[in-house]
């Protein structure tokens, strides 16, 4: 009886030491998830700058002004007066005997591609690009997407992006995914005018007819050409980078949409600069910008003030649009390397995202041109978009983008005046250069 009691006494015993071990086992891999966890969570707080920032802008935006949310009247603005000059500059028919095309590249300077007011002769170049009869069609080889390079009958050439995606096609993913979309190349030109920023070429849309095509193609060009055997119609490929056979751009009713962009002439040298604020394009890599927020420091000695100003104007529409691939810029050799905003059509991927990373030179530097912060504030209260779709109804259509992409327009815009309250509040000096 009594070996009977001890055997019990040390069976509760030996159920009692492994209960308590297995309590402390669970309690070690609870007390080490969290660990590993807030491990985590302290690497991306402390390293990743751009979270940072955009929480401060988000805060920022919560306190803004009401003021931003109300619109000023035409008349007491100089701003929105030029505007309106820009407005009837696109709807005058030019009907003198003129060299359209000679003459909007003989009015580009070093402050930009034409005047803020635009030109007399701007809505017919416009009808011009969008009417000229195509004589040769070749393949631009430069590139990672396919481009096609047109030559009118006086020899002006024009390149044409294809339409890829419907005007409703949302892109997913990293802000630099997918293909370009032809729309975002029209919208970034009309909305650099609305801006102050006349910096990219005239971009209209263009609708080639297969017959077109083939009939003005070269031969290189035709060999990249075939027609579907499911839908009869026409496709190609051309080359580039990412162009192969599996992946063409085909004809609906046998008509081919895209962009088709106002090309500078040969002897304006575009030099491809490397932009300081460039995305690595690897996910496991980061830039130095993304996780320091005193980038700008290591800017300013590599770069004048001038051109610093230059980078966050360039920000400013770049996040507007939505465009985050601008890893290098262009400079015209001849114009004292002013700035030539190409190649837009990252843009307008997905209006329910914005990626506030782009804002980086502006909140990381917190200065601003004085111009750049009155034409901001001129366009608040929904008159950004108005202006917007005036413009576009005169040679395109509001269908460029859908309604989501307006709202995004609208949004992002305030975006823009929380970052600049929010360097203002930060700042102990002015921030308007």
């Amino acid at each position: 009886m009594i070996y009977l009691r001890c055997y019990f006494k040390y069976y509760y015993v030996l159920l009692l030491s492994i209960f308590l071990v297995l309590c402390l086992n669970i309690y070690l891999v609870f007390f080490f998830l969290k660990e590993e966890t807030s491990i985590g969570k302290s690497t991306l707080l402390n390293y990743n700058a751009s979270y940072f920032a955009t929480q401060n802008i988000l805060n920022s935006l919560s306190k803004l002004d009401k003021d931003y949310d109300l619109p000023i009247p035409t008349e007491e603005s100089s701003i929105l007066k030029e505007l309106e000059v820009l407005l009837s500059n696109l709807k005058l028919k030019f009907n003198g005997d003129i060299d359209l095309f000679n003459a909007t590249i003989n009015i580009m300077n070093k402050d930009g591609l034409m005047p803020l007011y635009g030109t007399p002769y701007l809505g017919s170049t416009i009808n011009l690009l969008k009417t000229s009869e195509i004589i040769k069609t070749y393949n631009a080889l430069k590139g990672t997407q396919l481009k096609l390079l047109l030559m009118f009958k006086n020899n002006q050439e024009v390149l044409f992006k294809p339409k890829w995606y419907s005007e409703s096609k949302i892109i997913y993913g990293d802000v630099y995914a997918g293909k370009d979309r032809y729309n975002g190349e029209i919208m970034a030109f009309y909305i650099s005018l609305i801006l102050g920023f006349p910096r990219v070429p005239i971009v209209v849309k263009r609708i080639l007819d297969s017959t077109e095509i083939h009939k003005t193609a070269n031969i290189g060009l035709k060999k990249t050409m075939y027609i579907n055997s499911t839908t009869k119609e026409m496709c190609l490929y051309g080359k580039c980078f990412y162009c192969k056979r599996e992946d063409p751009v085909c004809t609906k009713s046998e008509r081919l949409e895209g962009a088709a962009i106002f090309h500078l002439p040969p002897y304006m040298k575009l030099k491809q600069r490397l932009h300081p604020w460039r995305r690595t394009y690897n996910e496991n890599k980061t830039a130095r910008w993304e996780t320091d927020n005193n980038f700008c420091t290591y800017v300013k000695a590599t770069f004048d003030s001038e051109r610093i100003l230059d980078f966050i104007d360039i920000c400013i529409f770049d996040f507007i649009i939505g465009n985050g691939d601008r890893h290098r810029y262009e400079v015209i050799e001849q114009f004292n390397n002013t700035i030539i905003l190409i190649d837009n059509g990252k843009s307008f991927g997905n209006p329910y995202k914005d990626h506030t990373d782009i804002l980086a030179p502006l909140y990381q530097c917190c200065i601003i041109r004085q111009k750049t912060w009155e034409r901001l504030k001129s366009i608040k209260g929904g008159t950004f978009t108005n202006v917007l779709q005036n413009m576009l109804v005169i040679h395109e259509t509001i269908s460029l983008i859908t309604l989501p992409h307006y709202n995004a327009l609208e949004r992002r815009l305030k975006l823009v005046y929380a970052t600049v309250t929010m360097c203002q509040n930060q700042s102990n000096e002015s921030i308007f250069k």
